[in-house]
């Protein structure tokens, strides 16, 4: 069938441009409950992502771009899908722009022999590992586990050329672990992302969370706080991909004037007390769940030096807004990565602080930065304790947290973050009760 779209595409003499996305995935799923697997599935998708360009006058008569977009899956009508994609082309008038060139595409670490050969025996030896790192605590019980397993292989063919296929992998993993005294019960979630099975450390994993579970018995909610709050591990990725480098960092923010950030210049707007900010935007990082070969332009995997020591390098822009920015397109975005700091972990868990384990969600504004996230879970340490706590909101701005920050000198991997695995972040507020 991909054959058949890309005649008709080629066929039709109104279209500017085009590309096409066959994807394929083929996987797994598993659900299991406490004594046995619940059900096992087979899953197969197929489908073609069609993308059309148009130069149709805009309503200044000006010459202008159009696109549309139109998913079709095997058997569906083409010229009437395309059709479709054509008139909603028509509708819209961008600037011109262009459309990526062929270039080398690069190898990239993204797939497990494990998942891609069968993800039904990787899912079995999954679940026996969860349930016997679960009976290593007694005082807790798994109640729930569903793990999927998938590979994606992804063929694009354009109209200047491109003609690339990459291949994937990818493991879902969700439990529940359930802990009861007294009475009391509590519950500790893990979901986990990666794409394949050696950078899923379920032993790990369960531990911590059977730790929180435990400790979740005899929290109560955290008192007003403001001072300095260390953020680790999963957590830390959560924050780190919350969308405002995301955002402020696009070349489409910057053309729509929404981002304030200037090339050659500081982020922050005040002088930075913390350790100076690296960031970069990686689409080749080794098995990163946002990394691939090419995106869905065709565009090369890069890892780009979005920010170092603090001065922004360039924006992440696709073809169309490096166009209009006159810069060089990168592509997507892909996954963030941070070098190592220059302290040990230990050496920021200088007491007072808090220690946020969890967040029920973290949603900053992907403008401002401005956040006030509930905590799921979290830890109140002083004066030799460590006393847990539920509820309450972490109140801050992620860019005056960043400008304010030292970095750990370990580091870890977490799908689609690689940096230091502790941030001790030197002022943020917890919302929560007053004394008095």
């Amino acid at each position: 069938m991909l054959g058949a779209i890309i005649a008709a595409l080629q066929a039709r003499s109104d279209l500017q441009g085009w590309s096409v996305r066959h994807i394929a995935t083929r996987g797994a799923q598993l659900y299991a409950v406490p004594a046995t697997v619940e059900a096992r599935r087979t899953v197969e998708s197929e489908r073609f992502v069609v993308k059309v360009v148009r130069h149709t006058p805009g309503p200044d008569a000006k010459p202008a771009s159009g696109t549309g977009n139109v998913t079709l899956l095997p058997g569906d009508d083409i010229p009437s899908a395309l059709d479709r994609a054509a008139l909603m082309a028509g509708l819209v008038h961008n600037p011109l722009y262009s459309l990526p060139r062929p270039s080398e595409i690069p190898e990239v670490s993204l797939v497990d022999p494990l998942i891609q050969n069968d993800p039904g025996p990787a899912l079995d030896g999954l679940l026996t590992r969860l349930r016997a790192a679960a009976a290593t605590v007694p005082e807790v019980r798994l109640t729930a586990a569903e793990l999927f397993g998938e590979e994606q292989v992804t063929r694009l063919c354009t109209s200047r050329g491109i003609d690339a296929t990459q291949t994937g992998t990818t493991i879902d993993f969700e439990c529940v672990l359930l802990s009861q005294s007294g009475g009391r019960e509590a519950e500790s979630f893990l979901e986990m992302s990666r794409r394949r099975v050696a950078d899923v450390d379920i032993e790990a994993e369960v531990a911590h969370q059977a730790r929180y579970a435990l400790d979740s018995l005899s929290a109560g909610p955290p008192r007003h706080y403001e001072g300095p709050v260390v953020i680790q591990g999963p957590a830390l990725a959560t924050v780190l991909n919350g969308g405002v480098l995301q955002t402020l960092g696009a070349g489409g923010a910057k053309y729509a004037k929404v981002s304030s950030w200037e090339i050659s210049q500081s982020i922050f707007r005040r002088e930075a007390e913390g350790d100076p900010l690296t960031v970069f935007a990686n689409r080749r990082l080794p098995y990163g769940i946002r990394a691939n070969r090419f995106d869905d332009e065709g565009h090369p995997a890069q890892r780009v030096a979005l920010i170092r020591n603090n001065i922004l390098q360039t924006f992440v822009a696709n073809q169309r807004y490096a166009d209009y920015l006159n810069i060089v397109p990168t592509g997507a975005f892909g996954d963030v990565e941070l070098p190592p700091g220059t302290t040990p972990a230990a050496e920021l868990l200088v007491e007072p602080y808090v220690e946020i384990v969890a967040f029920s969600w973290f949603n900053p504004d992907s403008i401002t930065g401005e956040f006030s996230s509930e905590i799921r879970f979290g830890y109140i340490h002083e004066g030799g304790r460590r006393m847990p706590f539920k509820g309450g909101s972490l109140v801050g701005n992620l860019l005056q947290a960043l400008a304010n920050v030292r970095w750990s000198s370990e580091t870890g991997f977490y799908g689609d973050y690689q940096g230091p695995t502790t941030a001790r972040f030197g002022s943020l507020a917890v919302a929560g009760e007053r004394e008095g």
